[in-house]
Parts: structure tokens; C-alpha cells; sequence
């Protein structure tokens, strides 16, 4: 009976793994707008409906995930995740007001314990964050805060895995065995990152003059 029981939930299990979908499909959704523009930006209030499209945006090309997050397609040093920021069962996670920090902490101390030393010894440190967020008495959305990185002195300081924000954009992905159009310049920020590619003139003219100065360009 148990081996029965095994095979049904593995069934489950690999039904919901990484199911890529035709570009067709995928652009219907919400996230097209942003793959097809090449970036995200928080202060531009992004707003999601599912752990899927939040991936999505970020090439996962998925047609429906369970979970709260995934590993990010391309920056391998960097995982998904949207986040409840409000009372939510086993988990008191939070988030400052300016959003420029946030706590992820387990109410058991044992398993806050364990989930700690996986995060800071063999997890990836870098975050794109979603918070999920009630906008109506019946409506949630994912709305993109930003990439952030552990900050292991003040995790263990405070005894909760905490994350700073490093940038308020990230790039945007169309999923690997999409056809994309051909990138035209990339942007970076001082340390180096890059936080968006571009396709089209107009958008990148766009980008340019809304942050003079802080960005530095590659042309393709």
C-alpha cells in the first residue's frame, strides 16, 4: 500500500515540475509585458498574480508551479520567491516599511534553526522578491520588491535569515527555448550588475532618461 501511496505522490510531483510552454501561450499572460521591455523595476509597482508568473518573468516559461519560489533560469547564484509579509501559520516573516530589508523566521526554533544554516551555508544568497499582498478583501497580488542578499552578520545576530536589497531592477528573460528578439545594449549598475537588457530603441531611450547617470551601457 505504502509503495502505491509513493507512486501516486510522485506522479504529483512530476506532473508540476518545470512544464515549458509555446511563447504563444506564455505571452498572454501578464509577465510578457515585462520579458518583452527586458527589465523589472519595484518602483514602477510590478504587480503579479501567481509563483508562476513571477517566475515567468525570469524565463521559467512555466505553465503552472507549486511552492513559493523557484531557482532562477539564468542567474544561477539567485532564487525566486514570493512572500507572505503578514501572519502566516508556522512563518512571522517581515518586511520593513522602506523595503529595503526583510526577515524570513519560523516560529519553531529548531526549524528556524535548520532553515538558517541551509540558508546561509548552502542556499543561494541572492533573492528576486515578490510580496504577496492583500489589495482587496478578496484579491492578492505579487508585487516586485527588488533583488537582496543575506546579510549573514545581522542573520546571526537577530537569529532570523535576514536580506538587504541591492537593486530595485532586475533583467527580465524570455524562456530558453524561446526565439527572442536580438539584445541592443545592456545596463549596469556601479557594482556591476547587470539590471537590464533591451531590444527595442524607444525603451532603452526611455530607461536612459530616467536614471541619468546611474547606469553604465554596453551596445550590442
Amino acid at each position: 500500500m505504502r509503495a502505491n501511496e509513493d507512486e501516486v505522490v510522485d506522479a504529483l510531483v512530476n506532473r508540476n515540475k518545470d512544464i515549458i510552454v509555446s511563447w504563444e501561450s506564455v505571452r498572454d499572460q501578464n509577465p510578457s509585458e515585462y520579458i518583452e521591455k527586458g527589465y523589472l523595476d519595484a518602483d514602477d509597482n510590478v504587480r503579479l498574480r501567481t509563483v508562476s508568473e513571477c517566475c515567468n518573468c525570469f524565463g521559467a516559461g512555466y505553465k503552472g508551479f507549486q511552492g513559493s519560489g523557484a531557482k532562477h533560469k539564468f542567474e544561477e547564484d539567485t532564487d525566486i520567491k514570493r512572500l507572505k509579509f503578514y501572519p502566516n501559520g508556522e512563518w512571522d516573516n517581515r518586511l520593513t516599511p522602506d523595503g529595503n530589508r526583510f526577515t524570513e523566521f519560523h516560529i519553531n526554533s529548531a526549524e528556524n534553526d535548520k532553515y538558517a544554516w541551509s540558508r546561509l551555508t548552502e542556499l543561494n544568497q541572492k533573492i528576486a522578491l515578490f510580496s504577496h499582498e492583500k489589495v482587496s478583501s478578496t484579491k492578492y497580488e505579487a508585487i516586485f520588491k527588488g533583488l537582496y542578499r543575506v546579510n549573514k552578520v545581522e542573520s546571526l545576530k537577530n537569529k532570523k535569515v535576514t536580506y538587504d536589497r541591492i537593486s530595485k531592477i532586475m533583467p527580465t528573460y524570455y524562456p530558453k527555448n524561446v526565439v527572442s528578439p536580438k539584445v541592443i545594449a545592456e545596463a549596469y549598475d556601479k557594482e556591476g550588475y547587470m539590471v537590464a537588457h533591451f531590444y527595442y530603441a524607444d525603451v532603452l531611450e526611455t530607461f536612459q532618461k530616467k536614471y541619468v547617470g546611474r547606469c553604465t551601457y554596453l551596445m550590442k
